[in-house]
């Protein structure tokens, strides 16, 4: 029994991957979202070929605030009405915070505070709409 759409950002390793795994076997449809093509593409064939279901992806930079429009606009292009958001994309950074980047730490605040945020507030209106619907945000 398929319970609708579970969109997975940072779906390419990690938690992401594994969730997508579970939302699976939970009955939901995965839309998958990363950077690495080729990484989502090897999950999404895994998912199809282990579960005879269809697996959308999408390759996208989350760190960058116009991708995540994009994703979101191309969710609605295909009339997919997305069950369960799951804010997983982000890193962290490690050493001393005087010897730290602030290109890498302005990229982190992006996608973990920005991206996440953002997400939500285009996809929540929806669920509200519905009343149906569930984020999990995933803290980096």
């Amino acid at each position: 029994m398929e319970k609708g759409y579970a969109l997975i950002t940072g779906a390419s390793g990690g938690i992401g991957r594994q969730l997508a795994y579970h939302f699976v076997e939970d009955g939901y449809s995965p839309v998958l979202v990363a950077r690495s093509k080729e990484k989502l593409e090897e999950l999404k064939k895994e998912l199809e070929n282990n579960y005879s279901i269809s697996v959308l992806i999408s390759i996208k930079d989350l760190s960058k605030q116009k991708e995540a429009l994009k994703l979101y606009d191309e969710i609605k292009q295909q009339r997919i009405t997305v069950q369960f958001l799951v804010n997983n994309a982000g890193f962290g950074l490690y050493g001393a915070f005087i010897e730290t980047s602030w290109a890498e730490e302005a990229d982190m605040i992006d996608l973990n505070i920005k991206t996440l945020t953002y997400l939500t507030k285009l996809f929540l209106p929806g669920m509200v709409e519905r009343n149906q619907g569930r984020i999990l945000n995933i803290d980096q």
